[in-house]
């Protein structure tokens, strides 16, 4: 979906920040702004502040900030433009989209799959209040009433046309209820009959609470044991996630734990552990670990303990990783699945499991340990050499330090030539101690609280008052220019306000950050914009111009004095001389501004 520059100011502009995060959390009024305890930290002192003149929050005990479609980003777990597509329908703003015939047919056609699946779901649910069996089979497995409703399960009944039916007498065709996975075609093609029958029925339901697809198990032992909707027009299997929709309610969500299987994860939740998804089958995919990730960034696989679980653990760890996620395992017991371990060891035995689980490194090593015979010296140097690529993937020069120190103990091999291994890998022949090479003393930057200069000072307090009154701030782009802002961040601030008013346009912290590309500069840019203003600040302003001006000028000269000691070396004395009055014009122009005298004209 498209959305104009100018569509999304109106959607900004229609939707008042505090009103929004007023929905959310209790605000407390204090001077011109509004205060509270920050939803995305826990905090006893508010620290979470929401600015109506700006149209800007900012907590200043974690540090994230934006406007009101940065809040319903963060909050809802929305990205963009679905923040926008939310905020337009709050404000009653119609996103208008000149859909064509086709287009109109395919939105009615998945309304209509919906409907069907939703339809569907009632009728299990209702085929297992009525059915004694099907009812106890789930007793057995340790679930009560309430876990039932919570997951919507059902029961498709031991027939083979019952759906069917259902759907054609409240005149649903059977081509639709086809299309919904929910039948399949007689091999004459000329008739439907059930997918699904005498069967434990899991509804499938997307973020937005629409039922998408089915699972179904057996109460038996027969074959398949699980039975799950093809492909639809609504439903890619690759693209959702099992429980998601329940989990991504949790407040503070710290972690989100990913098992296999639909029971694995009922069973979990059964016995209070309500952070766990199922990934619908083994075959994890980059669009599941882009979903969970916009809800935890910490993710606990817990998948089974056999061949095939293990097997999917490697690849599911590879593709979370690859998104950034910080990946931990959990070990199951042999032979075991974590419903088959929870009801048998119980909730205390599973919560020593997830405080155990292993980091991503940690995993991988035991694997590798797993599948190598380090019991003769060919075994432990090949362990050695894996081992080097797997802490190539690591940053912290202390983490790397300690797990050569165990694993060159364990395997009688000296740390030395651990090392040796990783800086092959890395390339990096150089001379010196091959510690020091993977180490890179000189890469660790200094983390300490630095002093800001007045230039950036300056900077900072002049793009605040811009956000403040649009007329001093065309006098204030009047005189000088975005590129006299020395910080990134400022520069891009300054060129959007600088934009906007040779558009005419209002300046808000609001409106500034719609046009920021990334989440780090508009967490900086909430961070430089939620400053308040005194009036000594607009007294000040002048002065503030002077100090960028005079350090535009300074480094002109610098320079420029590079380059005239390059031509003067050369023996070039012609373009030196020039060089030489062109920075000593500078140098006047500069001491007219700290004398106080012409300002406008010389800029």
């Amino acid at each position: 979906m498209y959305f104009s520059e100018e569509l999304i100011s109106e959607i900004i502009e229609k939707n008042d920040i505090v009103d929004v995060i007023s929905q959310y959390m209790k605000l407390k009024k204090s001077g011109r702004n509004y205060i509270g305890l920050c939803p995305f930290h826990s905090e006893k002192t508010p620290s979470f502040n929401v600015s109506p003149d700006k149209q800007l929050f900012y907590c200043f005990g974690c540090g994230v900030g934006g406007n009101v479609s940065t809040f319903i980003q963060k909050i809802e777990k929305l990205n963009y433009p679905e923040s926008l597509t939310f905020l337009a329908e709050r404000a009653g703003i119609e996103i208008k989209v000149a859909p064509n015939e086709k287009e109109k047919e395919k939105s009615r056609r998945k309304k209509l799959l919906y409907k069907i699946n939703r339809e569907a779901a009632r009728f299990f649910y209702n085929n297992l209040k009525s059915n004694a069996s099907a009812i106890k089979y789930l007793k057995d497995r340790g679930l009560s009433i309430e876990i039932v409703k919570k997951f919507g399960l059902g029961y498709s009944l031991d027939s083979w046309d019952s759906l069917k039916n259902f759907m054609a007498a409240n005149g649903i065709s059977s081509e639709l209820v086809y299309s919904a996975g929910l039948l399949i075609k007689k091999s004459n093609g000329a008739d439907y009959y059930d997918r699904f029958r005498n069967r434990i029925m899991f509804p499938i339901i997307d973020l937005k609470g629409n039922v998408i697809a089915f699972g179904g198990r057996v109460m038996d032992d027969s074959k398949p044991k699980y039975l799950n909707s093809p492909e639809t027009e609504i439903y890619i299997k690759g693209n959702n996630i099992y429980g998601l929709n329940l989990v991504k309610n949790i407040k503070d969500l710290k972690n989100i734990i990913v098992v296999e299987g639909y029971m694995d994860a009922i069973s979990l939740h059964q016995y209070g552990i309500n952070n766990v998804v199922a990934s619908l089958g083994t075959a994890f995919t980059e669009n599941q670990a882009r979903l969970l990730k916009r809800y935890a960034n910490e993710i606990i696989i817990a998948y089974d303990s056999d061949a095939a679980g293990q097997a999917a653990t490697q690849k599911g760890l590879a593709i979370l990783e690859k998104e950034g996620c910080n990946v931990k395992v959990i070990r199951l017991p042999k032979g075991k699945d974590p419903d088959e371990f929870v009801r048998q060891e119980g909730l205390e035995a599973f919560n020593d499991l997830i405080e155990k689980s292993m980091s991503l490194i940690d995993y991988k090593i035991y694997n590798l340990k797993q599948n190598t015979d380090i019991t003769n010296i060919e075994g432990r140097v090949r362990f050695i050499k894996q081992l080097a690529s797997i802490l190539i993937g690591l940053d912290s020069p202390a983490e790397i330090d300690a797990y050569i120190k165990k694993y060159s103990k364990e395997m009688q091999i000296s740390e030395m030539a651990i090392y040796d291994e990783l800086n092959k890998i890395k390339k990096r022949y150089t001379s010196g101690n091959s510690r020091n090479n993977i180490l890179d003393r000189n890469s660790i930057t200094n983390n300490g609280n630095k002093t800001i200069s007045g230039e950036l000072v300056a900077e900072i307090k002049l793009l605040n008052i811009c956000i403040q009154d649009k007329n001093r701030a065309e006098n204030i782009f009047n005189q000088i220019k975005p590129d006299y802002f020395t910080s990134t961040i400022n520069k891009k601030i300054a060129e959007i306000i600088n934009l906007k008013i040779k558009e005419g346009k209002m300046i808000s912290a609001g409106e500034i950050i719609i046009h920021l590309e990334n989440e780090e500069d508009v967490k900086k840019a909430a961070e430089i914009l939620s400053i308040e203003m005194t009036d000594n600040d607009l007294k000040l302003v002048d002065s503030y111009i002077d100090k960028l001006y005079q350090a535009h000028i300074q480094k002109r000269i610098e320079e420029l004095t590079k380059k005239m000691n390059e031509y003067y070396e050369i023996g070039d004395k012609d373009k030196s001389n020039e060089l030489f009055k062109e920075i000593m014009e500078l140098q006047k122009k500069k001491n007219s501004v700290l004398e106080g005298r012409g300002l406008n004209e010389e800029r």
